[in-house]
């Protein structure tokens, strides 16, 4: 199962809904695991959430450059930016379209994608 944690700062005015989405700003993401959906290389649930991942991340490098850190490694993607910097307008854009589209990847599969949120100070 790919496992997603969305990373929101505690304390920021966010998008926080009665379904347990926890307000805040969102600084980053990580992605950990395969969805085990298809055969490696045919796998569209994992090559979505890639997709969708990979985006971000290069989206955020094209408007903040160097001040996104990440870690990338097969079947791992970690990228997060300072708070002052996600609350800027096209990271918070770039990171909302994210979650957006890995919610609805996730509702579509979710036996084999799980979005979960994890706080950060």
């Amino acid at each position: 199962m790919l496992k997603v944690q969305l990373l929101r700062k505690h304390g920021e005015p966010g998008s926080g809904d009665p379904k347990g989405t926890p307000a805040g700003i969102l600084v980053g993401f990580k992605v950990l695991g395969h969805a085990g959906f298809g055969e490696h290389g045919q796998d569209i649930v994992c090559a979505g959430v890639s997709a969708l991942a990979q985006g971000a991340l290069l989206g955020l490098q094209d408007v903040l450059g160097n001040q996104v850190s990440y870690c990338r490694q097969p079947g791992y993607l970690e990228a997060s930016v300072v708070p002052e910097d996600a609350a800027e307008d096209a990271p918070r854009a770039i990171l909302r379209t994210l979650e957006l589209g890995l919610l609805s990847i996730a509702k579509a599969y979710s036996g084999y994608v799980e979005v979960t949120y994890q706080g950060v100070d």
